[in-house]
C-alpha cells in the first residue's frame, strides 16, 4: 500500500480528516494514511512516540497541513523534517488563509499547494499520485469545456468539478467551526 503520513495540530484534525476522506475518494482506499494526531491511529497502551517514527519511516509522502496556526508548531515541523531526512516527499499544504507566497524556510524551498481552490486541490492529489507512482486522478476542467463534448462527457466533468468545490466548502466549514471552537 502507499503511505501517506498527514502532520496538523490537532485543533485542526477536522480539516486533516477531510483531506483523508477526499483523498480516499480521488486517489482509491488504496492508498494508506497515517494521521500524526489522530487518537485513534494510535491504541490505548502503545508507545506513540515508537509508532510516530515507525509511520514517519514508511511514509513515501508526508503532508504538512500548514495554516497561519499551525506553520510555527514545533512538532508540524519536526515530522516535516523527520521525513524529509527519510526521503519521503514533503508537501506543504496551505490552508485558512496562508499562502505559498507567505511560506517560511524550509517549506518555501519546496513546490507547495494551496487547497483553497478546486484547482489547488486537483494539484496536490495529482502530486501526491505521482509521488507514489499511481494513476493520476481524472482532471476536470473548470471552465466550460469543449463544445464537442458529448451530454455524457459534459455530465462526468460536473461529477468531477462538484467534487472538488465540495472538498473546498468542507475545508471552510471545518476551519469555520475551529475558528468558533476556540
Amino acid at each position: 500500500m502507499a503511505k501517506i503520513f498527514m502532520s496538523f495540530i490537532h485543533e485542526e484534525a477536522s480539516v486533516a480528516s477531510t483531506v483523508k476522506i477526499f483523498t480516499h475518494r480521488i486517489l482509491g482506499h488504496s492508498v494508506d494514511t497515517f494521521m500524526s494526531s489522530d487518537k485513534n491511529a494510535i491504541y490505548a497502551g502503545e508507545d506513540w512516540m515508537a509508532r510516530v517514527f515507525e509511520e514517519l519511516e514508511s511514509a513515501k509522502v508526508l503532508l504538512s497541513l500548514l495554516s497561519p496556526s499551525s506553520v510555527g508548531r514545533p512538532w508540524i515541523n519536526f515530522e516535516a523534517g523527520a521525513a524529509w531526512m527519510g526521503r519521503a516527499k514533503v508537501i506543504p499544504v496551505c490552508f485558512g488563509g496562508l499562502t505559498v507566497s507567505a511560506l517560511p524556510k524550509p517549506y518555501s524551498s519546496l513546490q507547495a499547494v494551496e487547497i483553497d481552490t478546486p484547482e489547488g486541490a486537483y494539484y496536490l492529489w495529482s502530486s501526491i499520485a505521482h509521488h507514489l507512482s499511481i494513476d493520476p486522478p481524472q482532471r476536470p476542467m473548470f471552465s466550460a469545456g469543449l463544445p464537442s463534448w458529448t451530454d455524457a462527457e459534459k455530465e462526468e466533468n460536473q461529477k468531477l468539478c462538484r467534487t472538488y468545490t465540495t472538498f473546498n466548502s468542507a475545508v471552510r466549514l471545518m476551519l469555520d467551526a475551529t475558528r468558533h471552537d476556540v
